[in-house]
């Protein structure tokens, strides 16, 4: 019979929790209400995200320091002493973050974040030799905390639906942003409550624990372990069809060797307590010729990624792509030399990692900084750009894959770590250069593109979008949706923001239709049986073009500039376009290819061409030109007069 714990009970080891855990949940009652703070606070939320990224590190910092404690029996003295220290780096962290771009924000949450998780499983047993002890413990954390999650998920959801009744039955209005708030304290506090509630108290006990849930074996036996194989065979096959063809390896082979290698030594954790067993000799066997069978899908993967480096420099996500396979290979090699049963090593060595690559001339985002860099002032001398440490303005044709690169780089460096090192190049005069940002530090992605497209038009070039690909530039304009009022003129018709590019706009009302001509690169309308008029796009681009150039701190184009007019004995035609997207396919002569365009369509139908159906019309359809709404009326709409 299950015997559910009483309130009693459940008060009673709250309340030990709280005591054990003080600053983990201090921790996370911070954290809730930073988040619960966020939508339509008075507080910015830079101050509030920093704040919730500090509490949110506190909560694995301070549990593995109290376990720390616990485990070593430290004086009250020295565990306060530890505790300060570890507020102190928070503070460190919150003051240090404000000058951190966002990515690398991010990742340095995440290297911290997973550091200090991994702490937690090691933290009481370092210099200890009890193995059985120290998968116990793991063990029970990590089922604690699943239950944990269910538990809160079930928690939250009875209580919106409470909410949700009492809105619905009783007219209460209950605001969206109550929910989420809701959600970050079940989140932040109950959650970590509870989680700390079965955190074993008596760590020394569980070395002699026998317990072993049957659903583990199964998972790792018969689940993990197969599949580890299966996915080890295919990545063999693999090596050998890269032997034959010596075609390098697609860019997600390091995802799938990392997935399989991620797969199958938790397959041999989970194994670790049972593989004593005389019925279970096979483990041993595996886990040595597991390893081994990893080691050539490494050995690949770093000559991959090595290739990727030395054709486009380092980055961050290439150098932990790096770190981790050398860390792999080590484990490898260690585990096949020694045999050992050591399973400490496994978190141990990868907390130590994510810690040492954090910061310092050796870290991630040092490395990579100085890498690209690197490569950005070899781009640059090899085409003339840079001079004796000097920025000359390009006096040759540029090819577009070198554009492309050095757009790539210095758009790279205005978004993750600022362009104050390449400062210098410009005489100090970079801040001048990029009206955009304020100064030379990192700014966010959509910002970094608009400096990048200033800095690279100072040297003289075309600056490279970053989705354009293979041998094509690409191009993207829209317009402004502030502007002022449209003049119409003496137009008698519009068709309201169609999309002609990838299927003919009919207006029903009059016998009338616009084309796309992509071979021409023009938009004809057609009528009585032939075509009226045809505009050229191609005059259009260069002038957003031109205009981009002198004006890349604007994302959205003013309207006139995307707009053309033409008219003939027949027709009286203009076009607003809305959004056009395309690649140059060449520059002489000037050759555009569209690949989307949207525009408003005003015109005028002269006497004698083809009259308008008037009768025809809907409903309404005299209304403003503003407020009609194509949804509604797939037709030509008459411009009211006057």
């Amino acid at each position: 019979i299950m015997r559910f714990p009483s309130v009693d009970r459940l008060t009673i080891t709250g309340l030990a929790a709280a005591r054990r855990f003080p600053l983990v949940l201090l921790c996370g009652v911070i954290a809730a209400l930073s988040a619960a703070l966020l939508p339509d606070s008075a507080i910015e939320d830079e101050v509030l995200l920093g704040v919730l990224y500090a509490s949110t590190l506190g909560l694995p910092l301070f549990l593995a320091v109290d376990l720390l404690a616990e485990r070593h029996r430290w004086s009250d003295a020295r565990l306060w002493t530890v505790r300060l220290v570890g507020i102190a780096v928070l503070v460190g962290l919150y003051v240090a973050r404000s000058g951190w771009s966002e990515p690398v924000e991010l990742m340095r949450y995440a290297q911290l974040s997973i550091a200090l998780h991994l702490l937690v499983a090691v933290a009481p047993y370092l210099g200890s030799s009890e193995r059985n002890g120290f998968w116990q413990y793991n063990r029970v954390l990590f089922l604690r905390f699943l239950i944990a999650v269910l538990f809160s998920v079930v928690l939250f959801v009875g209580l919106a639906v409470a909410l949700a009744a009492v809105d619905n039955l009783f007219g209460v209005d209950v605001d969206e942003d109550t929910y989420y708030r809701m959600w970050c304290f079940v989140a932040f506090v109950f959650n970590t409550w509870y989680f700390l509630g079965g955190v074993p108290s008596d760590l020394r006990a569980l070395e002699e624990w026998t317990d072993y849930p049957p659903p583990l074996k199964v998972l790792s036996q018969y689940i993990l372990s197969p599949l580890v194989t299966l996915y080890l065979a295919i990545l063999t096959l693999y090596l050998i069809r890269i032997l034959i063809t010596r075609v390098w390896p697609s860019g997600w082979i390091g995802y799938l060797v990392s997935s399989v290698a991620t797969a199958g030594i938790l397959s041999l954790l989970l194994l670790y307590p049972v593989e004593e067993r005389e019925e279970n000799a096979w483990i041993r066997r595996y886990a040595r010729w597991f390893y081994v069978g990893m080691l050539p899908s490494i050995v690949m993967l770093l000559m991959a990624i090595w290739k990727r480096i030395d054709q486009y420099g380092m980055t961050e996500r290439r150098y932990f792509l790096v770190v981790l396979s050398v860390w792999l290979a080590g484990v490898a090699v260690f585990y096949i030399v020694t045999r050992s049963r050591n399973i400490k090593l496994i978190p141990a060595t990868l907390a130590l990692i994510a810690v040492l690559t954090i910061a310092g001339p050796w870290g991630a985002y040092s490395v990579s900084r100085r890498s690209q860099q690197t490569r950005l002032e070899g781009l640059l001398v090899r085409n003339g750009l840079l001079v004796d440490g000097r920025i000359r303005p390009a006096a040759d044709d540029v090819p577009f894959e070198d554009r492309r690169e050095i757009s790539a780089v210095v758009r790279y460096l205005a978004q993750t770590h600022g362009t104050g090192s390449i400062d210098p190049w410009f005489e100090g005069r970079l801040a001048r250069i990029d009206t955009v940002a304020k100064g030379t530090g990192p700014s966010e992605r959509w910002q970094a593109g608009q400096r990048a497209e200033l800095i690279v038009g100072h040297l003289g070039l075309r600056y490279v979008d970053e989705r354009a690909g293979g041998g094509e530039e690409h191009f993207s304009f829209f317009a402004r949706q502030d502007g002022p009022a449209i003049p119409i003129g003496a137009y008698d018709y519009v068709l309201r923001n169609r999309d002609v590019a990838h299927a003919t706009v009919r207006a029903e009302v009059v016998p009338h239709a616009f084309t796309f001509l992509e071979g021409r690169g023009a938009i004809a309308m057609t009528g009585d049986g032939g075509t009226l008029i045809e505009i050229e796009l191609a005059p259009l681009i260069e002038r957003a073009m031109e205009y981009r150039r002198t004006h890349a701190g604007e994302s959205a184009l003013p309207r006139e500039i995307l707009s053309v007019r033409e008219a003939n004995e027949r027709v009286d035609l203009a076009v607003y376009v809305t959004a056009i997207t395309g690649t140059i396919e060449s520059t002489e002569p000037p050759a555009y290819g569209i690949t989307s365009l949207s525009a408003d369509f005003f015109f005028t139908v002269r006497p004698g061409s083809s009259p308008p159906v008037m009768d025809s019309l809907p409903p309404g359809a005299r209304a403003n030109v503003d407020g009609v709404s194509p949804r509604s009326y797939p037709l030509a709409v008459p411009v009211p007069s006057g």
